[in-house]
């Protein structure tokens, strides 16, 4: 390979990585929302609205949590409220764990912070186009739940 070859390929070779990483297609709608100062109050709720004009293909459903390595428990459960475009609500109990049994954080992280994806549902067919809304709130039975720092939600086609 001579010199200007080896550099097209090279340039051709950024540019692929550079599309793939920055263009994940199969990615519907995804956003976190902060917790402000880590502690989630019980009538605090978290609240993401996604317009979804896909009836055909099917999807999957992922519940992102990043946690303090303080917080005290090894799980964390919450409700998931969802509001369809036809006003029709579905209320869903998650538990997301969040520590394997001897206390070793399952997220990914450096520092005080580990960040986790949970599959919620999988092969999710929307029926009607329009806005979902997804309403998080936590069930720890604590007033004020110390350590979460960060609730999100990824929608992808499968």
């Amino acid at each position: 390979m001579n010199k200007r070859s080896g550099f097209i390929f090279y340039i051709i070779l950024l540019a692929l990585t550079t599309s793939s990483i920055s263009c994940n297609r199969s990615v519907v709608f995804e956003k976190n929302k902060n917790i402000p100062e880590m502690q989630w109050h019980y009538e605090d709720k978290v609240i993401f609205e996604a317009e979804i004009n896909d009836t055909i293909n099917l999807h999957n459903i992922h519940v992102n949590v990043r946690n303090s390595v303080d917080y005290k428990y090894m799980n964390l459960y919450m409700f998931l409220d969802t509001e369809f475009p036809d006003g029709r609500t579905v209320r869903d109990t998650l538990e997301c764990i969040l520590a394997d049994k001897h206390g070793k954080w399952t997220g990914k992280g450096v520092g005080k912070i580990r960040s986790n994806s949970f599959l919620m549902r999988e092969n999710v067919w929307f029926q009607v186009k329009g806005k979902y809304t997804f309403s998080f709130e936590q069930a720890m039975r604590e007033e004020v739940l110390e350590g979460i720092s960060d609730i999100g939600i990824r929608i992808e086609r499968k």
